[in-house]
């Protein structure tokens, strides 16, 4: 028997009062929002909140699922793409992940300012995704430059990963295209430059 016909148009109610939540969760901080303000800012009775989410912290653990997924989807092709040098690999993945880090920065500045405030059964998968994701970029940054130790290319990574991260916390005046291209430069130039030697 075949379900019933997607409704389109307006968002359903549930993905209303999730965009509410991520909205005040970047803004206010997960313990300064409660669920009546998640309500109120979705249109609803904070009760209603509960007929789609079982808790606040529900609410905080699937957006910040979410973003992890959303971000793995746009670095497979990056990471599976064949035939490119390993310079023009390393820069798929750079302008992949900058891209959808951006495109969802409310669910990423979730992850960034709020996820010590999940269980530790819901963030330990998460946990293993991100060192997934840093292992994927050590290995094609190790592939462009051999010279960098595994310790040297991994706080490169992290730097990076982190410098993308940041531009999530705080709304931006800067047209979305052009924050794009200016840090996946960013990025690309401070994986590429010639790391420091340490002061005797």
């Amino acid at each position: 028997m075949s379900g019933a016909p997607a409704k389109r148009g307006r968002p359903s109610r549930r993905a209303e009062i999730f965009a509410a939540a991520l909205r005040l969760f970047r803004e206010n901080g997960f313990h300064a929002t409660s669920i009546n303000d998640i309500g109120s800012e979705a249109g609803v009775a904070g009760t209603a909140v509960y007929s789609h989410f079982s808790t606040k912290q529900g609410v905080l653990a699937e957006a910040i699922g979410e973003g992890a997924d959303r971000i793995a989807e746009g670095m497979r092709a990056a990471l599976t793409a064949a035939g490119a040098t390993p310079e023009v690999a390393l820069e798929r993945l750079v302008r992949a992940y900058v891209r959808v880090v951006l495109e969802n920065a409310d669910m990423n500045a979730c992850y960034v300012l709020e996820s010590r405030n999940l269980d530790a059964d819901v963030a330990e998968p998460l946990r293993r995704k991100e060192r997934s994701l840093r292992a994927a970029w050590r290995q094609r940054l190790m592939a462009v430059r051999p010279e960098l130790s595994k310790d040297e290319a991994q706080a490169l990574v992290q730097m990076a990963i982190f410098s993308v991260l940041a531009l999530c916390l705080h709304r931006n005046r800067i047209e979305a295209s052009a924050l794009e291209a200016r840090a996946t430069a960013f990025v690309l130039g401070a994986l590429s430059g010639p790391v420091p030697s340490h002061p005797s």
